[in-house]
């Protein structure tokens, strides 16, 4: 894919050198437009040694081609990260007085704007108009994140991490559905209970899959929840997730926001049982019997929760994974059940199958988690529509 990145002048330029090598390894090919201002912050040399092409800061040189139409013809996407307040509100109006702007004026194709600025300028009603505006006629908008901002503030504002830049672009570019307005809460990593003060019993579930889900649908537009329990992966700071231990932690915490969301995805790897007793203290003896019980299952519990609700939850089996599936489904009452082995616990890669309530089943063979994120979204998308006309 040819990216086309316009860098402005943000104390965040220097993030988007680390958005360029992410693109180069996907095999990209990027060129950088520069403007003015950003140069108080980062430099051309620095933009051409990680793109490994020709930075472009002026619009009147004496070069082949109209550059803003020739770069225009040459990208598949433009992106403009960070955004600032000034480059949101010259592309709102059509204002076109320097190279990124009047390529920002004459792109046909997708634009993707990430934002970065303090939280006083970024709630300014204006500028918020003018983002409502670019998005009315097509433009993607990255939402900046939460977190600390260089005027020494905490608030919303900050450049994004660059992995969601990196799945939004991929979004973008591929003209993904937007889930803009639907709000979703979803569950992961995994659960563990006490045996003793020191010792618990738990699983091997990384996260991942919640994570990707959580990524996927903050690209796509949508809101997104996470009650997140244990996990061997990072998990971004600055979104909205919460962090739990046990399996009743986590149906707390479900039960408290479950009524907030529009789609429900149960990605957690929620312990099946936990020990009827915790010891005291720091269990020594020589041999140590621990009698377990069942938790309660957390989604038959949300079940009164439902109402017009889209459920969406997962089934790691051995064997009889379809027979599994299906009953969990119906017991559950979910309107989707995403099969997978245990192969890819901990994994990149999973061997998925969609079961739907509706009685169809869909094979979706090996994929990465991040694809497989994709999909499970655009099923919701897909059959809660279908859903909602009945």
């Amino acid at each position: 894919m040819n990216i086309l990145i316009g860098i402005t002048g943000s104390i965040a330029a220097y993030k988007a050198m680390d958005v360029i090598r992410r693109r180069k390894k996907h095999g990209d090919d990027v060129r950088v437009i520069l403007t003015r201002s950003a140069g108080h912050f980062i430099t051309p040399l620095c933009c051409q040694t990680i793109s490994e092409n020709e930075v472009y800061t002026e619009q009147f040189v004496l070069t082949k081609g109209i550059k803003h139409l020739t770069l225009a013809e040459w990208a598949d996407i433009l992106i403009v990260a960070p955004a600032t307040a000034n480059i949101i509100g010259k592309a709102a109006c059509g204002i076109a007085d320097d190279l990124l702007s009047t390529t920002l004026v004459s792109f046909p194709k997708p634009i993707l704007l990430v934002p970065a600025m303090d939280t006083g300028m970024w709630v300014n009603p204006i500028v918020q108009e003018n983002v409502a505006r670019l998005r009315a006629v097509g433009f993607s908008v990255l939402e900046p994140g939460c977190g600390a901002l260089a005027s020494g503030k905490k608030g919303r504002g900050r450049f994004p991490d660059p992995q969601l830049i990196d799945r939004t672009i991929d979004v973008v570019a591929g003209k993904l559905k937007s889930l803009r307005g639907k709000n979703f809460l979803i569950s992961g990593g995994r659960t563990e209970e006490d045996i003793d003060p020191v010792r618990v019993v738990t699983n091997r579930s990384s996260g991942t899959m919640a994570r990707e889900l959580l990524y996927a649908v903050l690209a796509r537009g949508g809101n997104a929840r996470c009650i997140m329990g244990q996990t061997t992966i990072d998990i971004v700071p600055g979104m909205d997730v919460i962090r739990v231990r046990t399996a009743g932690e986590m149906l707390r915490e479900l039960e408290r926001h479950v009524t907030w969301c529009d789609c429900l995805i149960m990605a957690a790897a929620v312990g099946d049982y936990k020990p009827d007793k915790k010891a005291a203290h720091k269990v020594h003896d020589r041999l140590f019997n621990v009698s377990m019980k069942k938790n309660k299952d957390i989604l038959k519990t949300l079940k009164s929760h439902k109402d017009k609700r889209y459920f969406i939850g997962f089934s790691l089996e051995d064997k009889n994974v379809v027979v599994q599936g299906k009953k969990k489904l119906k017991e559950k009452g979910l309107d989707l059940i995403v099969l997978n082995g245990r192969a890819t616990i901990g994994q990149d890669k999973t061997k998925a199958r969609l079961l739907f309530a509706t009685g169809i089943s869909r094979s979706l063979g090996m994929l990465s988690k991040r694809e497989c994120a994709h999909h499970i979204l655009d099923a919701y998308m897909d059959h809660s529509t279908v859903k909602k006309q009945k």
